[in-house]
């Protein structure tokens, strides 16, 4: 009896394993092959063909411990059924079915992804305000595709509620579905969307005015301060209408005031503005331009007296204003529609932070801040292409009010300018 040597048995072993793999016959396959052993195969597999990098045996089970069924020549493209835990394909070549190994096997085809399911929800009726930027998705999980974002801040009308808690919402012509993870409901005195901005009265006519500087606008009620230093006689609207969408709450207004909307303690507004209505201590433009931008003291400041919201300005832009209002009203048979004029600072931080630099000026640099701008409203008739704007881009210097050439429709260069703005007018008198 011939004995091998430990080195030599352990290479043959080896070699014959090699052999095993690869389509190449070997006398120790059988034997090796004795037990039959139950496969365990994954459930599915996303690959659906796979190409043999080499001659490659197809065996009855997912390991070399089985036996050979077939072999399969190299470069042959083969379906594939089933991928088992260790990797092993389970394949189909001439009528037999069988086990191949990944090793020697490139995928070159795989099965459309499953389109991703969404659970049962039901219907609701609230406020959701996003605490994190979220991703807005068609359905309602992660695994399905994002298709906008809301973002940090934003309220927007849940309508549905997933299994899973996420809600079904509608942002910016988007709807789909965003995590309950990354949002705070709201029922009573929510934070609310009332769209784009057009004008400061909106349409409304239930005006109040601030009581004492400093009143404070929230987002919801008594929630997210948004402003904090508003005058003393600052016009303010209430909004019944969204004051019942975003739920009522007793003491609480909801309005629109300086240029946005929110809450407002009622105990703040009075029907009346007691502001003066013209420059009774005889500032000028150079007395207001030396205070701070946007924190001018109120008795710089003075309610425009031909104006139904009595607007706040600075005292000695005031007569001028009211001389082009006069010329104004001649040619149109109706007053100049202002619809902001002084800004605070907290005011000037907010619209920067919300509209960005192409809109809104630095915050303590534009001169709303001074109260020596006014904005008319955006509707069509003070468009660019409006007969109200035509009138005051050419009669305005007359009156020591202006409109910049940097904020005209288009530039030298014919290309579109994108800070235009045909609201805004500046005084640049005494």
């Amino acid at each position: 009896m011939r004995i091998l040597r430990p080195r030599f048995l352990a290479a043959l072993m080896a070699a014959s394993l090699l052999l095993v793999g690869l389509g190449v016959p070997s006398q120790a396959a059988p034997a090796l092959a004795a037990v039959e052993t139950a496969a365990v195969p994954l459930a599915k597999t996303g690959v659906a063909s796979v190409k043999t990098t080499a001659n490659l045996n197809m065996r009855k089970g997912e390991s070399t411990k089985y036996a050979i069924v077939r072999t399969i020549p190299k470069n042959t493209t083969v379906p594939v059924s089933q991928q088992a835990a260790n990797g092993w394909y389970k394949v189909s070549y001439k009528k037999k079915t069988g086990w191949i190994s990944n090793k020697y096997a490139k995928a070159v085809s795989r099965h459309p992804a499953p389109k991703p399911k969404s659970g049962p929800s039901k219907k609701i009726n609230l406020w959701v305000n996003a605490t994190a930027a979220v991703n807005i998705r068609q359905g309602s999980g992660t695994s399905h595709k994002i298709i906008g974002s809301l973002p940090k801040n934003a309220a927007v009308k849940a309508v549905a509620r997933a299994s899973n808690g996420w809600y079904k919402i509608t942002y910016k012509k988007k709807t789909g579905w965003v995590s309950h993870k990354h949002v705070q409901t709201c029922v009573k005195g929510c934070q609310v969307d009332t769209g784009a901005y057009t004008t400061n009265r909106a349409g409304l006519n239930d005006r109040y005015f601030t009581k004492s500087s400093g009143t404070d606008l929230y987002a919801a009620a008594g929630k997210r301060l948004r402003i904090g230093d508003i005058p003393k006689n600052s016009i303010v609207y209430r909004d019944l209408r969204w004051e019942k969408a975003g739920g009522p709450v007793a003491g609480w207004y909801f309005v629109r005031t300086q240029g946005m909307d929110g809450w407002m303690k009622a105990s703040a507004l009075a029907r009346k503005s007691t502001a003066p209505t013209s420059n009774t201590k005889n500032y000028t433009r150079k007395q207001v331009v030396k205070k701070a931008n946007g924190m001018l003291p109120e008795s710089m400041l003075a309610a425009i007296p031909w104006d139904k919201e009595k607007t706040l300005i600075a005292a000695p832009a005031l007569a001028d204003l009211t001389r082009m209002n006069t010329a104004f009203k001649k040619k149109f048979g109706k007053n100049i529609d202002v619809d902001l004029a002084y800004r605070t600072l907290d005011t000037q931080k907010y619209y920067y932070k919300e509209l960005g630099a192409y809109i809104a000026a630095k915050p303590g640099t534009s001169n709303h801040g001074w109260g020596l701008a006014i904005d008319v409203p955006e509707s069509h008739a003070y468009s660019f292409r409006g007969k109200y704007y035509k009138w005051l881009k050419s009669n305005s210097k007359k009156y020591n009010w202006l409109h910049r050439k940097n904020l005209e429709e288009f530039r030298a260069d014919g290309s579109r300018n994108p800070y235009a703005e045909a609201w805004h007018f500046e005084y640049n008198g005494q």
